[in-house]
């Protein structure tokens, strides 16, 4: 497993936890990707039962794709780039709209071992959640090589995603 192809049993457990939970809610689920390429909308897909909680995702790993799938707007990717919260939050809100469900999570930043500046060095990522409630975004400092900041965004991306289906079940009054 030390080249990063196959997920930890950590993360196939949360991503189950994800759309089982979503599933008994009746939510369905995006994502928008940069650095994570595809890999929390993969590890959802692995589960069976997934196609009735995720509607897509979007791999948006250069800024043009940002703008032009999920509307990120130039002025956000010139003043606050690529890997910003601000980014994090358009991408969110992106996906949400471009796939038309009840939740979307986003990642964007640098899983290294290059990029990376003295605020936000390599290892570090936001991650986006959009649902009816807003959107919310936190930033993640993660350790390791490339694969390792990547798979942690991921298992992240994924608490975060059951942590939102809980409290959207907890809040419609039952």
């Amino acid at each position: 497993m030390k080249d990063g192809s196959a997920a930890p049993a950590g993360t196939r457990d949360l991503a189950r936890a994800l759309v089982e939970g979503a599933c008994a809610a009746g939510l369905t689920v995006a994502t928008a990707e940069s650095c994570t390429a595809g890999m929390v909308a993969s590890l959802i897909a692995d589960v069976p039962g997934a196609s009735e909680v995720l509607r897509g995702g979007a791999v948006t790993y250069c800024d043009e794709i940002k703008h032009r799938v999920l509307g990120v707007s130039s002025e956000t990717l010139e003043r606050y780039t690529a890997v910003s919260p601000q980014t994090a939050r358009e991408m969110a809100l992106g996906a949400r709209s471009l796939f038309s469900t009840d939740m979307a999570v986003s990642l964007t930043g640098y899983a290294g071992p290059g990029g990376g500046t003295p605020e936000d060095p390599a290892g570090t990522v936001y991650i986006g959640l959009a649902d009816a409630h807003g959107v919310t975004v936190e930033r993640g400092s993660f350790a390791g090589g490339r694969n390792e900041v990547r798979r942690a965004a991921a298992a992240r991306a994924l608490e975060l995603l059951i942590d939102r289906v809980a409290r959207s079940c907890g809040s419609d009054g039952d």
